[in-house]
């Protein structure tokens, strides 16, 4: 098979930690775009199904550099997962984007971001953070917590019932830490989102996602569904992971062509 790309392993440091990631590279002398993938809630740099590792094959067939890596608290990377913060995952993607922004074969202007789950929640605001961001996609993506907000009070209280308890024991970890709870309750996703009007959007969510429901698309789709720079799609046969071989196809094959139309215009 011939090869596509030059794939490096990277290790930043960020407050005194090691982050592993590894960089896919175009074979390319000239400035190309770059991708940063940020995975969602103790997510990891190879995502389920090794489907972020299948992106960025593919993108980097297109000419884009791709960063994957793995937050403080998950993956390889160091830290402690009870020690996770919304402010400290914000805190990596600032240090990984840094990273791009300053290797010699990347184009600092034509940066891309994909946030996976709670990782789109953490790409919006490193968005607004980074004010050089030129497109993002976004997979099953977080709009707000007054869901789970109140699943912890009824936890908080010993009111859950009996499909709450089924719920949260769904859940794909714990919580962390009580200040990463305040942190979550605290976000306001439609300020964050607004201010991010002009930076192109895909949107990617999967019908059958019992963990990021309905509602969070909706409540994107309130904010920018009038935007030309906006485009929703509906996996019909998926659920939170994308587990549905063909509907992985239409995420990798549509957020590639999405990069590939905002990224080098």
């Amino acid at each position: 098979m011939k090869n596509t790309e030059i794939r490096e392993a990277v290790t930043l440091v960020n407050e005194g930690e090691k982050i592993f990631g590894i960089l896919h590279r175009p074979l390319k002398k000239q400035k190309v775009p770059a991708v940063l993938i940020c995975s969602g809630f103790a997510g990891n740099k190879c995502g389920k199904s090794r489907l972020f590792v299948r992106l960025a094959q593919e993108l980097v067939k297109q000419g884009i550099a791709v960063f994957r890596f793995d937050y403080r608290g998950a993956g390889d990377s160091e830290g402690e997962f009870q020690d996770i913060t919304i402010e400290g995952k914000l805190s990596d993607t600032l240090t990984c984007l840094d990273f791009l922004t300053r290797d010699l074969q990347i184009d600092p202007t034509r940066i891309g971001l994909l946030g996976r789950s709670l990782g789109g929640v953490i790409s919006i605001l490193a968005a607004n953070r980074y004010k050089t961001i030129k497109s993002l996609v976004l997979w099953a993506p977080v709009y707000n917590s007054s869901h789970w907000q109140n699943l912890w009070k009824a936890f908080q209280a010993n009111k859950l019932d009996k499909k709450q308890k089924i719920e949260i024991q769904s859940l794909p970890a714990g919580v962390p830490n009580l200040q990463f709870l305040r942190q979550f309750f605290q976000l306001d996703m439609e300020k964050e989102l607004m201010s991010l009007e002009k930076i192109p959007l895909l949107h990617i969510e999967a019908d059958r996602d019992s963990i990021v429901k309905g509602e969070h698309g909706k409540a994107y789709r309130s904010i920018r569904q009038q935007s030309d720079n906006t485009h929703f799609i509906q996996l019909e046969n998926s659920d939170h992971d994308f587990s549905d071989f063909n509907d992985q196809i239409i995420a990798v094959r549509e957020t590639c062509q999405w990069y590939k139309q905002t990224l080098f215009s």
